[in-house]
């Protein structure tokens, strides 16, 4: 194994295979069984690069999920929305992987720590943890995109929510939903930034607890790498929104 192995910080692909940035492909009816081009674990998946390269959600999350504590206990935003499109400025962060399934609940914790005055480490370290359960592709392969189940984690950390609980068991799980419904209008093909966003803006709407007024605006910044992207169909294309809004990433 090479010196590299669980280090895969600095990757100059960030769309597509980390390792050559050539467009992965999906295996939707036989997963494959391949060795981590970092760390060398062997991990069942449904992703691969046509050159052979895997990166297990571990390595392909590992540093970015560092800087993202970091920055959600520096900040002292109340509008997740706001945090959120801080989060996407951050270094050598992926255009797509399963980070984001942690991006989601983080932001959302934090935001409400600071908008009730009570922001909490480790609940955001708690939010991040949890949304590490949530693994790769998992959007197509089980029906339910991560972006959307952070929302549900956020409910439960901020809630303190159990198996065992009554009404806030039923409002984690009602608030994934409406965050899914948001999220399956775009249908497809996935853009981990645009499930977030409409994620985040789903729970800005119905958690009661952010700042009321204008949500911050944005703007996607990635669509030119994006082979996927579709472009006018999608609420944060440019060109849809006039060139008026501010916020890129």
């Amino acid at each position: 194994m090479s010196d590299m192995s669980c280090c895969c910080t600095g990757s100059d692909n960030l769309s597509g295979c980390m390792v050559c940035g050539r467009e992965l492909f999906c295996t939707p009816d036989k997963p494959l069984r391949a060795k981590c081009f970092y760390c060398g674990k062997e991990k069942i998946t449904h992703m691969f690069c046509p050159e052979g390269h895997y990166v297990c959600d571990d390595c392909h999350r590992k540093d970015i999920l560092d800087l993202l504590l970091l920055a959600c206990l520096q900040s002292d935003l109340t509008d997740p929305l706001a945090l959120l499109v801080e989060i996407f400025k951050l270094p050598n962060l992926q255009m797509h992987g399963p980070e984001y399934h942690s991006i989601v609940p983080a932001v959302l914790v934090t935001a409400y720590g600071n908008s009730t005055g009570h922001k909490d480490e480790a609940a955001v370290r708690e939010a991040i943890t949890r949304g590490k359960a949530v693994f790769g592709g998992i959007c197509g392969t089980h029906g339910a995109c991560g972006a959307c189940i952070g929302v549900g984690i956020a409910s439960s950390v901020i809630n303190r929510t159990t198996p065992y609980s009554t009404g806030a068991r039923g409002e984690a799980n009602r608030m994934t939903a409406l965050a899914l419904q948001a999220v399956s209008r775009m249908g497809g093909p996935r853009c981990c930034k645009r499930e977030a966003m409409l994620a985040v803006e789903t729970a800005r709407e119905h958690f009661h607890c952010f700042p009321a007024g204008k949500t911050n605006s944005y703007v996607c910044g990635q669509y030119p790498a994006n082979e996927m992207c579709i472009k006018n169909s999608c609420p944060y294309y440019p060109q849809r929104s006039g060139g008026t809004r501010q916020a890129k990433g």
